[in-house]
């Protein structure tokens, strides 16, 4: 998928059932979660069962059967951010993106203020389904601006993992610029639609900006 957002959603290790330890065969990880669902009771157990066999499955590209699994466990905890986390990377890999940002924003909702992590991966893959919506929907006359975005963004992204804090701010706020730019030359006959997302990506762009800075502050 090629996503910081999903990359960070999309890595979280694989436990077998009985917790002893971590599995790198997807399909053998996929029969052993399916196995432990036949014998296991409770939702809260169930649902981490699902949400990891979901992980399985995204890891194939298999995201119709990631995408179930995911939703079961919704279901079975919908107050539990992960699972919302899973789902939209499902729904994501099968490019039902307005799905996809729902589903992330549900999890940011959720998310408790301890679990830094799991908000941040939120965020960027939320980010990252608005930056797609915004160029599915871009005609040629913005391509520059969000071509820019995107770079500029990837770019930030790399150099925050690597703590490279000022370098970062100043890439953030170069992409911040570019959506700025497209949005005032977004035509005025331009669906409500489009305008509603590329906000929603400037404004998230501001959020990982904000981040950005304090990162830089702490370092100096």
């Amino acid at each position: 998928m090629g996503r910081a957002g999903l990359k960070i959603l999309l890595s979280l290790p694989l436990r077998s059932p009985a917790g002893d330890g971590l599995m790198s065969d997807n399909e053998r990880a996929i029969q052993l979660f399916t196995t432990a669902l036949a014998s296991t009771k409770g939702d809260e157990r169930r649902a981490q069962i699902l949400h990891q066999r979901s992980a399985a499955h995204a890891r194939q590209g298999a995201w119709e059967a990631s995408l179930r699994d995911a939703q079961q466990a919704v279901e079975l905890r919908p107050d539990w951010a992960k699972a919302r986390c899973r789902a939209g990377a499902a729904h994501y890999g099968l490019d039902q993106l307005d799905a996809a940002a729902a589903a992330y924003e549900e999890a940011l909702r959720l998310c408790d203020s301890g679990d830094a992590e799991l908000a941040d991966g939120a965020r960027a893959a939320l980010n990252d389904v608005r930056a797609k919506q915004a160029r599915l929907a871009t005609d040629a006359q913005l391509s520059p601006h969000v071509l820019g975005f995107a770079q500029s963004k990837t770019a930030g992204a790399k150099l925050l993992a690597q703590g490279r804090y000022a370098e970062a701010e100043q890439e953030y706020e170069g992409a911040l610029r570019a959506m700025r730019a497209a949005l005032q030359e977004l035509p005025a006959e331009a669906s409500g639609g489009m305008r509603a997302t590329m906000e929603a990506l400037e404004r998230g762009m501001r959020e990982e900006l904000a981040a950005a800075k304090k990162r830089a502050a702490g370092s100096e």
